[in-house]
């Protein structure tokens, strides 16, 4: 039980875009040498994802498994990061009435789907989840690379959902690569 002058710090749960587990492959494990360097990268995405912290929607399993390198063996044996497929439709519906939105590639062939809608959909889900009475607070990030007017970044923006890129999120886990810049919650 926790005592009053305990400090309750919301845990952190990452849904993650493709772009940014692409950028992870690119510039943590595109070679062995890089991922044996870059191990601690690796450790804390196997860590996230062992403490449920780690999701995205279905769509980015297919998105990243279609080659069959690091990342994609990486996803093959993490399934459990990855949500059903068509979780959250109806969010999804309404996130494309969004206006300006750029989620989606509108001379896309038909029946062709992307990711990005379906990222926000599922964090927006989560976020709206109730804490039960043993749970600690979370707090939900969306993780993505883009940076396009219309894109995830701003849709984030109007629907109250914090968005960082991947390097953000190793600095909120205390993963530092490069100069040291500490992360504003």
């Amino acid at each position: 039980m926790r005592g009053s002058s305990d400090l309750v710090v919301p845990r952190r749960i990452y849904c993650i875009d493709s772009s940014s587990l692409i950028y992870c492959q690119r510039s943590f494990g595109h070679r062995p040498s890089q991922a044996a360097f870059f191990a601690a990268v690796w450790d804390l995405l196997d860590r996230l994802a062992d403490d449920g912290r780690l999701i995205a929607p279905h769509l980015v399993f297919i998105e990243i498994t279609k080659n069959k390198d690091r990342l994609g063996l990486w996803a093959e044996g993490r399934t459990d990061v990855f949500r059903p497929k068509g979780e959250h439709a109806a969010l999804v519906v309404e996130i494309l009435k969004e206006p300006g939105q750029q989620l989606v590639d509108p001379t896309a062939a038909r029946g062709s789907e992307e990711a990005d809608p379906w990222v926000i959909a599922l964090a927006e889900a989560v976020m709206a989840q109730p804490p039960t009475l043993f749970d600690d607070p979370s707090t939900i990030y969306v993780v993505c690379e883009e940076t396009k007017p219309g894109g995830m970044p701003d849709i984030c923006k109007r629907r109250r959902i914090e968005c960082i890129d991947f390097i953000g999120m190793l600095a909120a886990e205390g993963i530092a690569i490069g100069p040291s810049v500490p992360f504003q919650d």
